[in-house]
């Protein structure tokens, strides 16, 4: 499947492997949250539900969803930047 450009210059696709880099670049670049481990581990847990082919990783909804939360407002926050400096 073809990229698709994202804002910054930033090539995203549907491997989970490349929201991962687009992610770390996003906090090596921009300041963004780390969220590759959360990616990582969501992933792990699709797996386990879906195939059990992997250990079900320890994850809490309402910490996942605050860290969620906040990483969309810092990307609201980038974008409205962005825009401004347009």
């Amino acid at each position: 499947m073809e990229a698709a450009s994202l804002h910054f210059g930033i090539q995203i696709s549907r491997s989970h492997w490349k929201k991962v880099e687009a992610a770390a670049r996003l906090h090596n670049e921009f300041g963004l949250t780390s969220v590759e481990q959360l990616l990582v581990d969501l992933n792990m847990g699709r797996k386990a539900a879906a195939y059990g082919d992997v250990e079900e990783p320890d994850l809490d909804a309402e910490e996942i969803a605050s860290r969620i939360e906040q990483y969309v407002d810092e990307v609201e926050a980038l974008l409205e930047q962005d825009d401004d400096t347009e």
